[in-house]
Protein backbone atom coordinates (compact mmCIF):
# COMPACT_ATOMS: atom_id res chain seq x y z
CA UNK A 1 0.00 0.00 0.00
CA UNK A 2 2.95 2.29 1.29
CA UNK A 3 4.29 1.84 -2.96
CA UNK A 4 1.05 2.75 -4.11
CA UNK A 5 0.54 5.50 -2.20
CA UNK A 6 4.03 7.09 -3.30
CA UNK A 7 3.60 6.46 -7.00
CA UNK A 8 0.13 7.80 -6.80
CA UNK A 9 1.63 11.25 -5.06
CA UNK A 10 4.56 11.19 -7.79
CA UNK A 11 2.06 11.22 -10.56
CA UNK A 12 0.63 14.93 -9.29
CA UNK A 13 4.01 16.58 -9.56
CA UNK A 14 3.49 16.43 -13.72
CA UNK A 15 -0.07 17.06 -13.35
CA UNK A 16 0.82 20.16 -11.54
CA UNK A 17 3.60 21.22 -13.89
CA UNK A 18 1.62 21.12 -16.93
CA UNK A 19 -0.85 22.66 -15.30
CA UNK A 20 0.88 25.32 -14.13
CA UNK A 21 2.35 25.91 -17.96
CA UNK A 22 -1.12 26.00 -18.83
CA UNK A 23 -2.62 28.25 -16.85
CA UNK A 24 0.22 30.97 -16.37
CA UNK A 25 0.68 30.90 -20.53
CA UNK A 26 -3.07 31.65 -20.15
CA UNK A 27 -3.47 34.57 -17.49
CA UNK A 28 -0.08 36.58 -19.82
CA UNK A 29 -1.87 36.01 -23.06
CA UNK A 30 -5.53 37.27 -22.13
CA UNK A 31 -6.42 40.71 -23.83
CA UNK A 32 -5.73 43.80 -21.95
CA UNK A 33 -3.14 45.43 -20.19
CA UNK A 34 -2.76 44.70 -16.41
CA UNK A 35 -0.43 47.57 -15.63
CA UNK A 36 -2.63 49.96 -17.41
CA UNK A 37 -5.80 48.70 -15.07
CA UNK A 38 -3.59 48.38 -11.92
CA UNK A 39 -1.93 52.02 -12.33
CA UNK A 40 -5.28 53.59 -13.59
CA UNK A 41 -5.75 55.45 -16.25
CA UNK A 42 -3.63 58.55 -15.12
CA UNK A 43 -0.69 56.88 -15.13
CA UNK A 44 2.48 57.87 -17.13
CA UNK A 45 4.33 56.03 -19.83
CA UNK A 46 7.41 55.72 -17.85
CA UNK A 47 5.30 54.54 -14.69
CA UNK A 48 3.84 51.77 -16.78
CA UNK A 49 7.48 51.10 -18.67
CA UNK A 50 8.53 51.18 -14.73
CA UNK A 51 6.25 48.46 -13.56
CA UNK A 52 6.48 46.21 -16.45
CA UNK A 53 10.18 46.11 -16.00
CA UNK A 54 9.80 45.59 -12.25
CA UNK A 55 7.42 42.54 -13.23
CA UNK A 56 9.56 41.06 -15.62
CA UNK A 57 7.05 41.27 -18.07
CA UNK A 58 9.59 42.11 -20.86
CA UNK A 59 11.06 39.17 -20.42
CA UNK A 60 10.12 35.70 -23.23
CA UNK A 61 7.27 34.28 -21.81
CA UNK A 62 9.39 30.92 -20.88
CA UNK A 63 11.66 32.85 -18.87
CA UNK A 64 8.58 34.86 -17.04
CA UNK A 65 7.64 30.96 -16.15
CA UNK A 66 11.05 30.62 -14.86
CA UNK A 67 11.43 33.22 -12.99
CA UNK A 68 7.85 32.39 -11.40
CA UNK A 69 7.95 28.93 -10.31
CA UNK A 70 11.73 29.60 -8.57
CA UNK A 71 9.73 31.76 -6.39
CA UNK A 72 7.01 29.37 -6.30
CA UNK A 73 9.67 26.97 -4.82
CA UNK A 74 10.75 29.42 -2.07
CA UNK A 75 6.62 29.87 -1.25
CA UNK A 76 6.52 33.39 -3.15
CA UNK A 77 4.07 33.52 -5.19
CA UNK A 78 4.40 37.12 -7.34
CA UNK A 79 2.57 40.10 -5.91
CA UNK A 80 -0.89 40.68 -6.41
CA UNK A 81 -1.69 44.11 -9.09
CA UNK A 82 -4.98 44.19 -7.01
CA UNK A 83 -3.63 44.37 -3.17
CA UNK A 84 -0.56 45.05 -3.50
CA UNK A 85 -0.04 41.97 -1.33
CA UNK A 86 2.35 38.90 -1.92
CA UNK A 87 -0.54 35.95 -3.54
CA UNK A 88 0.75 33.62 -0.87
CA UNK A 89 -0.23 36.22 2.18
CA UNK A 90 -3.94 36.77 0.37
CA UNK A 91 -4.48 33.12 -0.08
CA UNK A 92 -3.62 32.43 3.23
CA UNK A 93 -5.99 34.63 4.52
CA UNK A 94 -8.37 33.34 1.93
CA UNK A 95 -8.63 29.95 1.63
CA UNK A 96 -9.24 28.43 4.79
CA UNK A 97 -13.12 30.11 4.77
CA UNK A 98 -13.47 28.60 1.38
CA UNK A 99 -12.16 25.13 2.63
CA UNK A 100 -14.75 25.24 5.44
CA UNK A 101 -17.45 26.01 3.19
CA UNK A 102 -16.95 23.31 0.73
CA UNK A 103 -15.53 20.70 3.40
CA UNK A 104 -18.96 20.98 5.33
CA UNK A 105 -21.12 21.32 2.01
CA UNK A 106 -19.67 17.81 1.14
CA UNK A 107 -19.82 16.69 4.63
CA UNK A 108 -23.97 17.48 4.52
CA UNK A 109 -23.84 16.16 0.43
CA UNK A 110 -22.12 12.61 1.65
CA UNK A 111 -24.17 12.22 5.20
CA UNK A 112 -27.51 12.93 3.50
CA UNK A 113 -26.75 11.45 -0.25
CA UNK A 114 -25.57 8.05 0.58
CA UNK A 115 -28.08 7.30 3.08
CA UNK A 116 -30.94 8.57 0.81
CA UNK A 117 -29.86 6.91 -2.18
CA UNK A 118 -29.53 3.34 -0.20
CA UNK A 119 -33.62 4.38 0.99
CA UNK A 120 -34.31 4.96 -2.97
CA UNK A 121 -32.71 1.37 -4.07
CA UNK A 122 -34.52 -0.28 -1.27
CA UNK A 123 -37.79 1.14 -1.98
CA UNK A 124 -37.63 1.21 -5.38
CA UNK A 125 -40.86 2.31 -7.49
CA UNK A 126 -42.18 2.93 -4.00
CA UNK A 127 -43.24 6.62 -2.66
CA UNK A 128 -39.75 7.10 -1.27
CA UNK A 129 -37.99 6.29 -4.39
CA UNK A 130 -40.30 8.65 -5.90
CA UNK A 131 -39.51 11.55 -2.96
CA UNK A 132 -35.83 11.29 -3.74
CA UNK A 133 -35.91 11.65 -7.09
CA UNK A 134 -38.14 14.48 -6.85
CA UNK A 135 -35.04 15.95 -4.44
CA UNK A 136 -32.30 14.78 -7.28
CA UNK A 137 -33.86 16.34 -9.64
CA UNK A 138 -34.63 19.46 -7.84
CA UNK A 139 -31.01 19.65 -7.10
CA UNK A 140 -29.29 19.78 -10.85
CA UNK A 141 -32.20 21.82 -11.61
CA UNK A 142 -32.24 24.78 -8.96
CA UNK A 143 -29.52 27.50 -9.44
CA UNK A 144 -27.24 27.70 -6.24
CA UNK A 145 -27.84 31.76 -6.14
CA UNK A 146 -30.94 31.37 -6.36
CA UNK A 147 -31.27 28.62 -3.51
CA UNK A 148 -28.92 30.50 -1.27
CA UNK A 149 -31.93 33.55 -2.00
CA UNK A 150 -34.53 31.72 -1.08
CA UNK A 151 -32.77 30.29 2.50
CA UNK A 152 -32.08 33.79 3.23
CA UNK A 153 -35.81 35.11 2.87
CA UNK A 154 -37.26 31.93 4.49
CA UNK A 155 -34.73 31.55 7.39
CA UNK A 156 -33.70 35.12 8.10
CA UNK A 157 -36.12 37.25 6.87
CA UNK A 158 -39.34 35.33 7.61
CA UNK A 159 -38.36 33.53 10.29
CA UNK A 160 -35.12 35.02 11.62
CA UNK A 161 -33.68 31.76 12.33
CA UNK A 162 -30.20 31.82 10.92
CA UNK A 163 -27.82 35.10 9.66
CA UNK A 164 -27.68 35.93 6.21
CA UNK A 165 -24.13 37.33 5.36
CA UNK A 166 -20.41 36.71 6.93
CA UNK A 167 -18.74 34.05 9.25
CA UNK A 168 -19.80 35.13 12.40
CA UNK A 169 -19.24 37.97 14.94
CA UNK A 170 -17.21 35.89 17.44
CA UNK A 171 -13.35 35.19 15.78
CA UNK A 172 -11.89 32.36 17.98
CA UNK A 173 -8.08 32.04 18.20
CA UNK A 174 -6.42 31.39 15.18
CA UNK A 175 -5.01 28.52 14.56
CA UNK A 176 -5.94 26.82 10.59
CA UNK A 177 -8.49 29.76 9.62
CA UNK A 178 -11.66 27.63 10.18
CA UNK A 179 -13.41 29.00 12.61
CA UNK A 180 -15.48 25.55 13.47
CA UNK A 181 -12.39 23.60 13.80
CA UNK A 182 -10.20 26.19 15.41
CA UNK A 183 -13.34 26.90 18.13
CA UNK A 184 -13.50 22.83 18.73
CA UNK A 185 -9.78 22.76 19.48
CA UNK A 186 -9.60 25.47 21.80
CA UNK A 187 -13.07 24.76 23.42
CA UNK A 188 -14.48 28.08 22.41
CA UNK A 189 -18.21 26.59 22.33
CA UNK A 190 -20.04 30.79 21.93
CA UNK A 191 -17.42 31.42 18.46
CA UNK A 192 -18.19 27.93 17.69
CA UNK A 193 -22.32 28.10 17.89
CA UNK A 194 -21.76 31.16 15.92
CA UNK A 195 -19.89 30.29 12.63
CA UNK A 196 -21.72 26.91 13.14
CA UNK A 197 -25.45 29.43 12.18
CA UNK A 198 -23.82 31.16 9.79
CA UNK A 199 -22.40 28.11 7.48
CA UNK A 200 -25.20 26.56 7.26
CA UNK A 201 -27.41 28.70 4.89
CA UNK A 202 -24.31 28.83 2.13
CA UNK A 203 -23.27 25.31 2.99
CA UNK A 204 -26.56 23.78 2.33
CA UNK A 205 -26.93 26.34 -1.06
CA UNK A 206 -23.56 24.82 -1.93
CA UNK A 207 -24.19 21.02 -1.20
CA UNK A 208 -27.55 20.41 -2.96
CA UNK A 209 -25.99 19.49 -6.42
CA UNK A 210 -23.57 17.14 -4.95
CA UNK A 211 -25.83 15.57 -2.47
CA UNK A 212 -28.06 14.80 -6.25
CA UNK A 213 -25.05 13.23 -7.77
CA UNK A 214 -24.57 10.93 -5.12
CA UNK A 215 -27.85 9.98 -4.02
CA UNK A 216 -28.72 8.71 -7.92
CA UNK A 217 -25.24 7.56 -8.03
CA UNK A 218 -25.44 5.19 -4.34
CA UNK A 219 -29.11 4.25 -5.67
CA UNK A 220 -27.78 3.10 -9.11
CA UNK A 221 -24.91 1.03 -7.65
CA UNK A 222 -27.41 -0.17 -5.01
CA UNK A 223 -29.70 -1.58 -7.53
CA UNK A 224 -26.67 -2.88 -9.61
CA UNK A 225 -25.24 -4.99 -6.74
CA UNK A 226 -29.20 -6.37 -6.14
CA UNK A 227 -28.14 -8.99 -8.91
CA UNK A 228 -24.83 -10.19 -8.00
CA UNK A 229 -24.93 -13.57 -6.72
CA UNK A 230 -23.10 -13.05 -3.49
CA UNK A 231 -26.19 -11.46 -2.22
CA UNK A 232 -28.32 -13.79 -3.67
CA UNK A 233 -25.89 -16.03 -1.59
CA UNK A 234 -25.99 -14.10 1.35
CA UNK A 235 -29.84 -13.65 1.13
CA UNK A 236 -30.20 -17.80 0.65
CA UNK A 237 -28.30 -18.30 3.60
CA UNK A 238 -30.77 -16.21 5.97
CA UNK A 239 -28.31 -13.74 6.91
CA UNK A 240 -30.49 -10.08 7.95
CA UNK A 241 -31.26 -7.86 5.30
CA UNK A 242 -30.14 -5.06 7.38
CA UNK A 243 -26.64 -6.51 7.16
CA UNK A 244 -27.13 -7.55 3.61
CA UNK A 245 -27.76 -3.92 2.55
CA UNK A 246 -25.26 -1.65 4.74
CA UNK A 247 -22.48 -4.49 5.55
CA UNK A 248 -22.29 -6.56 1.65
CA UNK A 249 -24.24 -4.11 -0.38
CA UNK A 250 -23.41 -0.62 0.15
CA UNK A 251 -19.59 -1.59 0.79
CA UNK A 252 -19.24 -2.61 -2.70
CA UNK A 253 -21.39 0.33 -4.38
CA UNK A 254 -19.42 2.85 -2.44
CA UNK A 255 -16.74 2.29 -4.66
CA UNK A 256 -18.09 4.24 -7.69
CA UNK A 257 -19.80 6.75 -5.13
CA UNK A 258 -16.42 7.83 -4.00
CA UNK A 259 -15.04 8.74 -7.54
CA UNK A 260 -17.90 11.32 -8.12
CA UNK A 261 -16.85 12.77 -4.13
CA UNK A 262 -13.47 12.75 -5.40
CA UNK A 263 -14.09 14.81 -8.28
CA UNK A 264 -16.56 16.98 -6.97
CA UNK A 265 -14.67 18.53 -4.23
CA UNK A 266 -12.27 20.20 -6.28
CA UNK A 267 -15.57 21.68 -8.38
CA UNK A 268 -16.85 23.13 -5.07
CA UNK A 269 -13.63 24.31 -4.56
CA UNK A 270 -13.28 26.41 -7.69
CA UNK A 271 -17.20 27.12 -8.43
CA UNK A 272 -18.22 28.49 -5.11
CA UNK A 273 -18.42 31.77 -6.14
CA UNK A 274 -21.96 32.59 -6.73
CA UNK A 275 -22.65 31.23 -3.31
CA UNK A 276 -19.63 33.22 -1.62
CA UNK A 277 -21.22 36.27 -3.72
CA UNK A 278 -24.88 36.31 -2.05
CA UNK A 279 -24.07 35.20 1.55
CA UNK A 280 -20.56 37.70 1.60
CA UNK A 281 -18.66 35.02 2.58
CA UNK A 282 -15.05 35.89 2.34
CA UNK A 283 -12.89 33.36 0.97
CA UNK A 284 -10.70 32.58 -2.17
CA UNK A 285 -13.65 32.36 -4.95
CA UNK A 286 -14.47 36.34 -4.52
CA UNK A 287 -10.65 37.13 -4.67
CA UNK A 288 -10.38 34.60 -7.68
CA UNK A 289 -13.00 36.94 -9.75
CA UNK A 290 -11.48 40.17 -8.97
CA UNK A 291 -8.27 38.56 -10.40
CA UNK A 292 -9.80 37.93 -13.21
CA UNK A 293 -11.93 41.01 -13.84
CA UNK A 294 -8.46 42.99 -12.76
CA UNK A 295 -6.38 40.35 -15.04
CA UNK A 296 -4.49 40.15 -12.07
CA UNK A 297 -1.92 37.44 -13.36
CA UNK A 298 0.00 36.06 -10.29
CA UNK A 299 -3.41 35.80 -8.01
CA UNK A 300 -5.33 34.17 -11.36
CA UNK A 301 -2.27 31.46 -11.42
CA UNK A 302 -2.27 31.20 -7.38
CA UNK A 303 -6.11 30.42 -6.76
CA UNK A 304 -5.80 27.93 -10.31
CA UNK A 305 -3.11 26.17 -8.72
CA UNK A 306 -4.68 26.19 -5.02
CA UNK A 307 -7.89 24.37 -6.56
CA UNK A 308 -5.93 22.55 -8.89
CA UNK A 309 -3.97 20.91 -5.65
CA UNK A 310 -7.12 20.65 -3.76
CA UNK A 311 -8.20 18.33 -6.33
CA UNK A 312 -5.48 16.27 -7.11
CA UNK A 313 -5.40 15.55 -3.24
CA UNK A 314 -8.90 14.89 -3.06
CA UNK A 315 -8.48 12.35 -5.82
CA UNK A 316 -5.37 10.64 -4.25
CA UNK A 317 -7.56 10.24 -0.76
CA UNK A 318 -10.45 8.70 -2.90
CA UNK A 319 -7.75 6.22 -4.56
CA UNK A 320 -6.29 5.27 -1.35
CA UNK A 321 -9.76 4.43 0.10
CA UNK A 322 -10.29 2.40 -2.81
CA UNK A 323 -7.62 0.48 -1.99
CA UNK A 324 -9.34 -0.47 1.63
CA UNK A 325 -12.52 -0.93 -0.20
CA UNK A 326 -11.58 -2.96 -2.79
CA UNK A 327 -8.25 -5.15 -2.10
CA UNK A 328 -7.92 -6.11 -5.18
CA UNK A 329 -6.88 -2.13 -6.62
CA UNK A 330 -4.53 -2.34 -3.98
CA UNK A 331 -2.70 -4.87 -5.06
CA UNK A 332 -2.40 -3.74 -8.87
Amino acid sequence: MKAFIIKRVLQIIPVMIGLSILIFTLSRIMPGDPVRLALGPEATQEQITKMREELGLNESLPVQYLHYMGGVLQGDLGISLRTNRNVMEDLVDKFPATLELTTVAMALSILLGVPLGVIAAVRKDKWEDHATRLVALSGVAIPRFWLGIMLQIVFAYWFSMLPTVGRGDIVPTTITGMRLFDSLITFNFPAFWDSLQHIILPAISLSLGTLAQIMRLTRSNMIDQVRKDYILASKAYGLPKRMVVYKYMLKNAFTSTLTIIGMTYGFLLGNAFLVEAVFSWPGMAQYGIQAVIYKDFNAIVGVTMVVGIAFAIGNLIVDILYGYLDPRIKYN
